[in-house]
């Protein structure tokens, strides 16, 4: 449990916050020397020690779809969580000045993947007849606390192939405040 000692000598220094760090002064009152001969190593505290590390580094990397799960389901949201959702779908597509053919069958599909039915898909082909207001429709994300409803939505809508709706997801992900950590998340569970 060589591992475990270790993390817990770490946590413990980090406890001085008095301004004292007894770790930082008994290494200057150490005597200078050459070093001492090493012990062999314990080939199964080695093991543990490459275990651990692998888990954590794996963890770490990781760590946004761990710590923040995230799945859009339209079977489960409301009403008007929905129909904010397919507005901010329809400003999505709309965000290069043109639904391409792509995105035209893309967003069936798309519509279907988070458990949207025909009701839906209607309410979106009437939200993509007009123009979406890109201020009032992030505006009232933030208040329903949609945003990362909101980006996966946008991420299902559009060819992000495209400079301009590259630039757009950028904007929507700092205009909603997601950390990169968690629009990359989201990029990966939501790939068109």
């Amino acid at each position: 449990m060589m591992g475990f000692d270790v993390i817990g000598r770490l946590l413990g220094s980090m406890r001085d916050r008095d301004g004292q760090a007894r770790a930082l002064e008994d290494l200057t009152q150490a005597q200078p020397g050459p070093p001492g001969p090493r012990a062999a190593p314990n080939p199964a505290e080695e093991i543990y020690l490459a275990v651990a590390t692998k888990v954590l580094s794996g963890w770490l990397a990781n760590r946004q779809q761990t710590l923040v799960p995230h799945t859009l389901n339209f079977r489960v949201l409301e009403r008007a969580q929905a129909d904010l959702l397919l507005a901010v779908m329809a400003a999505a597509a709309q965000a290069d000045g043109e639904i391409d053919s792509r995105e035209v069958r893309q967003l069936p599909l798309a519509l279907r993947r988070v458990g949207a039915g025909e009701d839906e898909a209607r309410r979106l082909d009437e939200a993509l007849a007009e123009p979406q207001h890109l201020g009032v429709l992030l505006a009232r994300v933030q208040e329903a606390g949609l945003g990362t409803h909101a980006y996966a939505a946008a991420l299902l809508a559009i060819n992000r192939g495209a400079r301009a709706n590259r630039a757009f997801l950028d904007y929507l992900g700092a205009r909603l405040g997601l950390a990169p950590e968690v629009a990359g998340s989201l990029e990966r569970r939501y790939r068109a």
